[in-house]
């Protein structure tokens, strides 16, 4: 069948190249097993700071209603110095989606540092710090 190729071509492929990988877990969700989709993608370390790789282990974590997985995949790739911007934004649209404010303003605050005329990166840190300002006891930074 064709999911047996596609694993018998992932495995004999060089690390360097993950196509054979990727068409196998788009074929594991074509076939509705997201949790196989994740192992296979998990595999994949030549991507690990690619968005788009990223970003598709965050929503497949996030629709398990695994969400410490999907933080520790996207903390996992956040980790490199020089993450991309994009991977910067998406993941503060992440934890500002899950109420991690705290997460969502560091990551926020990278964006600025990396691309300090960015206006609405200015605008969404300001925000972000409001929530954790919000958070925080009386006395400790929070409301009085």
């Amino acid at each position: 069948d064709a999911e047996a190729l596609l694993r018998a071509a992932a495995a004999a492929a060089d690390a360097s190249d993950p196509r054979p990988s990727l068409a196998l877990a788009q074929l594991q969700l074509d076939g509705k097993d997201p949790a196989a989709a994740l192992r296979t993608l998990h595999g994949l370390r030549s991507l690990s700071t690619s968005p788009g790789y990223v970003g598709a282990l965050v929503a497949l974590h996030e629709r398990a209603g695994d969400v410490d997985a999907a933080s520790t995949a996207l903390e996992a790739a956040l980790s490199a110095e020089a993450a991309p911007l994009a991977l910067l934004r998406s993941g503060a649209q992440f934890y500002a989606r899950h109420g991690r404010w705290a997460e969502a303003a560091a990551l926020r605050r990278r964006l600025v540092e990396a691309a300090p005329r960015d206006a609405a990166a200015l605008a969404a840190l300001v925000v972000a710090e409001s929530h954790v300002d919000a958070e925080a006891p009386p006395g400790k930074g929070g409301p009085e």
